[in-house]
């Protein structure tokens, strides 16, 4: 996600938006969903 924003930021002059906040929480939960012991 940090490259993502990098490039996006340098080569494609986007700025700097709440969006990669919202992205980089939703991968966050997605990994932790995924990956989290489910026998409880």
């Amino acid at each position: 996600m940090g490259v993502f924003a990098l490039f996006s930021i340098s080569y494609m002059k986007e700025p700097i938006r709440l969006d990669f906040l919202w992205a980089g929480l939703c991968l966050i939960a997605a990994a932790y969903f995924m990956f989290r012991d489910i026998s409880l």
